[in-house]
């Protein structure tokens, strides 16, 4: 007779396994000694020695069961072939991550961006909080990528604005700083805004005027205090002129 300890020892398993392999059904239960102890003959080990090797070829526990069902015995071939197809399916799933792993090497893109996305601020040397409203903005709001991405580039008008009002990230909205970059975000709209709004818009530009909209009330929630201060004083100082902005 052996005991749970010895019999895992030659088993090549752990006793703690053994025990699993008994809750689950896999194993069945031994006669126990006077003393209470499980006592293990040769039928448990060679059970235990066909699991370990089923195992170790990647089957899964509930496959290994299936295959040791009513007499025990194995088709070796038809497990290996079920294997076979299954590891052809996992090496050819490799071989595809691996391209896309590759191609992220090779531009050094950022893998949680898609591919698309990621070729689109390739080169842009955008801030992280930037990628990550883009990589928001793809899901949620994508009719406006292309034109956030016209409007963060190196070269856009908007890029000094976009800088100007992150300064205030860490800004509460008592900060005196607040105030003064809000006159300056002010100052540089008018050379901003298009000169030659319609007196009507059509629907298509209803539609984009509304998911500029919903864009900007999600961009707000991530602002700080003072950011969003900023942004309320720009509406107040718009009010007090309303001439400057042919109201």
């Amino acid at each position: 007779m052996l005991l749970i300890s010895e019999i895992a020892k030659l088993a090549g398993v752990t006793p703690r396994t053994v025990r699993h392999y008994h809750r689950i059904g896999l194993l069945a239960e031994p006669e126990r000694t006077a003393g209470g102890y499980r006592s293990y003959g040769m039928s448990a080990l060679s059970r235990l020695l066909q699991i370990r090797k089923l195992t170790a070829l990647g089957m899964g526990l509930g496959e290994v069961a299936d295959a040791l069902a009513d007499t025990g015995g194995v088709d070796v071939r038809e497990i290996l072939t079920e294997l076979d197809t299954e590891l052809a399916g996992r090496e050819s799933e490799i071989q595809r991550r691996r391209a896309v792993i590759a191609r992220l090497l090779d531009h050094g893109d950022d893998p949680t961006l898609s591919p698309e996305l990621a070729a689109a601020v390739r080169g842009l040397d955008l801030p992280q909080d930037e990628i990550g409203i883009l990589r928001a903005a793809e899901v949620a709001l994508p009719e406006l990528v292309d034109s956030y991405l016209a409007g963060v580039g190196q070269d856009s008008p908007w890029r000094a604005w976009d800088l100007k009002l992150a300064s205030l990230a860490d800004a509460g909205a008592n900060d005196p700083l607040v105030e003064e970059i809000a006159g300056e975000l002010y100052a540089m709209l008018p050379g901003l805004l298009p000169t030659d709004m319609p007196a009507e818009l059509t629907a298509d530009q209803t539609a984009a005027v509304a998911g500029t909209a919903r864009f900007g009330q999600m961009m707000l929630t991530d602002m700080s205090p003072g950011q969003r201060r900023a942004l309320e004083l720009l509406v107040e100082y718009g009010r007090r002129e309303p001439e400057k902005w042919g109201q």
